[in-house]
C-alpha cells in the first residue's frame, strides 16, 4: 500500500531530567540525546516499518542537521523525493525535556518546516494521506483538499482549523490536551476520533 505523509521533519534534542522545570527554574543532572524527529517524519517511518510504501513531503534546511534528521528515513527506504532542501531556513529543531515518568515539555523551532507551502504539493494525492499541524495551516488545508483517498489528521499542535478539514478527515487523532482544546468541534467531522493518552 502506498501512503503519502505531508509533515514536519526535525532533529530532536532530548534532555532526560530528574524533574521538569517550573517557570524560571533551572534543573541540572539531565542526560542529552539527539534523534531524528518531527511528527511527519515519525509517522512516515512508522508506516514504512509496518509495510507501507511511504512518500514523505516536507522541508529541511541545507545543513548538517538535515542529514541527521533524514538518516532513519533513508535507512528504511522512505521515499524522500518530496523533501526539499531550503537554502534560506535551517532544519527544524525540537527541544524536549522528559522526566522519569515520561512526562515532557516540548518547544519546537520550526525552521524550514514553516516554508513548506502548498506549491510543494502534487495537484492530486491519490493514495491514503497522513498529516499533522506542524506545517503552515494553508499547506495542511491544501493537502486535505487535494486528497482523493483516506485522510488521517493528527490535530497537533492544537490550533484553529476549518470545518472543511474536520469534515474531510476520515480519522482525527488528538491527545487529551488537544481534545479539550477542540471540544465539540471534533464531533462536527465526518470521520472517527481517536484520543490518545500521553502521546
Amino acid at each position: 500500500m502506498r501512503i503519502t505523509v505531508v509533515g514536519s521533519i526535525n532533529l530532536d534534542f532530548v534532555a532526560t531530567a530528574p524533574k521538569l522545570p517550573r517557570a524560571g527554574e533551572t534543573v541540572t543532572g539531565a542526560e542529552l540525546a539527539r534523534h531524528p524527529g518531527g511528527k511527519g517524519a515519525n509517522q512516515a517511518l512508522a508506516a514504512q516499518r509496518l509495510g507501507a510504501e511511504v512518500c514523505l513531503i516536507g522541508r529541511v534546511g541545507r545543513d548538517s542537521m538535515a542529514e541527521e534528521a533524514l538518516t532513519l528515513l533513508l535507512a528504511d527506504n522512505v521515499d524522500t523525493g518530496g523533501v526539499i532542501s531550503d537554502a534560506e531556513q535551517p532544519t527544524g529543531v525540537a527541544l524536549i525535556a522528559v522526566d522519569p515518568e515520561g512526562e515532557n515539555q516540548i518547544v519546537v523551532a520550526a525552521g524550514a518546516n514553516h516554508s513548506c507551502f502548498p506549491e510543494q504539493l502534487p495537484a492530486r494525492i491519490d493514495c491514503p494521506l497522513i498529516l499533522q499541524l506542524e506545517l503552515p495551516i494553508e499547506t495542511v488545508e491544501a493537502a486535505v483538499g487535494r486528497a482523493t483517498e483516506f485522510v488521517c489528521v493528527n490535530l497537533a499542535p492544537a490550533q484553529p482549523v476549518s470545518d472543511q478539514l474536520l469534515r474531510r478527515a476520515d480519522l482525527i487523532v488528538v491527545n487529551e490536551t488537544e481534545a479539550a482544546f477542540y471540544g465539540d468541534l471534533l464531533h462536527h467531522g465526518g470521520g472517527r476520533v481517536v484520543v490518545t493518552q500521553g502521546a
